[in-house]
């Protein structure tokens, strides 16, 4: 595992100045000037050219590497953790609508292929950031444990209560909600689970880095993580946990840059993205139209849209934008010609994303195999496999660790 992490930390860091810039708040990075033809080619492809490679990844790896070598080691260094690598099995354990009401489908499947990866489950169990208590209810299907869930929301603590309530099979009775602040939970301390198996299904950033730290210290003997959101976090630059990883090249990375590990979505429905797509289409037209007006070159963050701002026009959207920063706009403005530079703009940062994104799974496993490092030095027997496909979920990556009989 060592070996991985120092082969992927040296082409990570080698290759930086093309996956740390921001595509959306850089128009023209520094690696275009350096790799001019390389420029010209992504801006120069066509819509469906773009579109064939968005959809594949290899393809998108032989194309750049014409400009980039370096990019043919990526299938070697992700040998085994490419997503599409795993197929989406049968499970067993994937509840009915029947056994499961009111969970979607794709939780029901998320939920009953990481039951599976984790036979044999024949200790007690704690859902760690449980929600609603969907996948606690899985794996007491798949264990005949005792489940507790953890979950810090007190409304979906209730409301996970009324579904155990309603289903009235008789597995539900071993699954206990328990309204808990995870982040406030200390290892050896009365508090602290009773549990001898942790499980987190997507429990994003201080989450699963807190629950890394503390079931270390109180010698959990089980621990089943698979971590999302790595950018969600208190501290303003990475830390690496592991001793073996404290002299990266990349020490400090910021939580934006970490957000890349995460931007591959594919579970959206075609709507949304749309939506999404077009708020940034118009976040880009108002950013060209307040940079002509002000003549500040550098781009200003605006705070999140809501989709409801669609339904007012790009004109009122671009108001209410200025609005953010303190600014009015002229009374006389030529908004279709902004929306359109919106538009272009937002083409240049999807091809120039191509690029980037062939970084995404690589700085992903990278940051996963600190935290298995992490667990092996603390005594521990440690996995790191694919519980699902990449259709059902992008963050599909399982920690499992054992820790070693004294």
């Amino acid at each position: 595992m060592l070996s991985r992490w120092q082969a992927l930390d040296s082409w990570l860091s080698d290759h930086q100045a093309l996956w740390k810039p921001v595509p959306f708040y850089t128009p023209h990075p520094d690696w275009a000037d350096v790799y001019p033809e390389l420029y010209r080619a992504l801006r120069g492809l066509s819509a469906e050219e773009y579109a064939a490679l968005q959809q594949d990844e290899t393809a998108t790896t032989e194309l750049l590497s014409r400009w980039l070598p370096g990019l043919k080691q990526r299938s070697r260094l992700l040998k085994g953790f490419l997503a599409d690598e795993c197929e989406l099995q049968a499970s067993d354990w994937v509840l009915s609508e029947n056994q499961a009401p009111h969970m979607p489908e794709r939780k029901r499947v998320q939920a009953g292929l990481l039951a599976s990866c984790l036979q044999p489950l024949s200790q007690p169990i704690t859902d760690w950031c449980s929600g609603m208590g969907h996948l606690a209810r899985t794996l007491a299907v798949a264990s005949d444990q005792r489940v507790t869930g953890l979950e810090w929301n007190p409304e979906l603590v209730e409301r996970g209560k009324q579904l155990i309530h309603q289903t009235r099979c008789a597995h539900q009775t071993r699954v206990t909600l328990q309204h808990q602040d995870v982040l406030q939970l200390q290892a050896n301390t009365a508090q602290w689970p009773d549990s001898t198996h942790l499980v987190a299904l997507h429990a994003c950033g201080d989450l699963h880095r807190h629950l890394l730290h503390q079931a270390v210290k109180a010698g959990q003997e089980r621990i089943s993580v698979v971590p999302c959101c790595y950018h969600l976090t208190a501290d303003i630059h990475w830390h690496p946990l592991a001793d073996a990883t404290q002299h990266s090249a990349l020490q400090g990375l910021s939580a934006n840059e970490m957000r890349l590990a995460v931007q591959e979505t594919v579970t959206a429905p075609q709507r949304v993205t749309e939506q999404r797509e077009e708020l940034n289409r118009w976040r880009l037209g108002y950013e060209a139209l307040r940079q002509h007006l002000t003549r500040d070159a550098h781009y200003r963050s605006l705070p999140s849209s809501s989709v409801k701002q669609l339904q007012q026009g790009f004109p009122e959207f671009c108001h209410w934008a200025a609005s953010q920063h303190g600014e009015s706009l002229p009374a006389q403005v030529d908004w279709p010609f902004w929306m359109n530079q919106g538009a272009q703009r937002y083409a240049q940062v999807q091809r120039d994303e191509l690029l980037r994104h062939q970084f995404r799974r690589p700085l992903e496993i990278w940051l996963v195999l600190d935290y298995v490092l992490f667990l092996q030095e603390a005594g521990y027997q440690v996995s790191l496999q694919t519980f699902c496909s990449r259709e059902i979920s992008p963050r599909n990556l399982l920690i499992e660790a054992q820790r070693y009989a004294e």
